[in-house]
């Protein structure tokens, strides 16, 4: 026996009438509302020509796990996602509580000094964060324009992870820790 066959079905309108084509939500109501969804922390990073560059992102998703895929947003306006076309290849580095100072050194401090005093190695040609809860390397696959954001979509050459780390999510503005063991110690209390 399969699965069933995906199907769409419209969305049914509570107050009877339908959004007019081209009609969209204030921009300051939508960004309210989406700091309602936790989301995970990544910093994507990649080789300029001076160096090491990278910036905060909280929209990188799993694609396909065969063959194993991602897809990141960047601002059009990154200098990372330049940089990481120009390169064909960029670190997603999901950010751990014990790097919980760099998510915002990436998304607001000096774009040409967020790698200052900042431990990192080199995978795959890719400027790679230490003590992250997780790695992925990848080749950039193709390239979406979609607003004010482009879309990586990459193609994993290395993924790697720390299963101690306790990552960090977002939610309303503010960093949360993660704990892992927490949710063990919980299902062994109901078992």
């Amino acid at each position: 026996m399969g699965l069933p066959t995906p199907t769409a079905t419209p969305l049914s309108s509570t107050s009877g009438s339908r959004p007019q084509q081209g009609q969209r939500a204030d921009r300051d109501a939508f960004c309210a509302a989406m700091t309602h969804l936790p989301s995970g922390v990544s910093i994507i990073t990649t080789q300029g020509p001076d160096g090491p560059l990278g910036c905060t992102v909280n929209s990188v998703i799993s694609l396909s796990a065969q063959p194993p895929s991602l897809l990141v947003s960047l601002a059009a306006t990154s200098r990372t996602l330049l940089h990481a076309l120009r390169t064909g290849g960029f670190a997603v580095n999901v950010v751990s509580w014990r790097q919980r100072e760099l998510y915002r050194r990436f998304a607001q401090g000096d774009p040409l000094r967020r790698f200052d005093g900042v431990t990192h190695t080199v995978r795959d040609g890719q400027p790679v964060l230490a003590h992250t809860s997780a790695v992925f390397t990848c080749t950039v696959e193709r390239s979406i324009e979609v607003g004010d954001h482009t879309l990586l979509v990459g193609s994993p050459t290395e993924a790697f992870h720390d299963a101690d780390a306790r990552p960090l999510v977002l939610h309303r503005h503010r960093a949360h820790r993660l704990d892992p063991y927490a949710a063990r110690s919980r299902e062994a209390d109901a078992g």
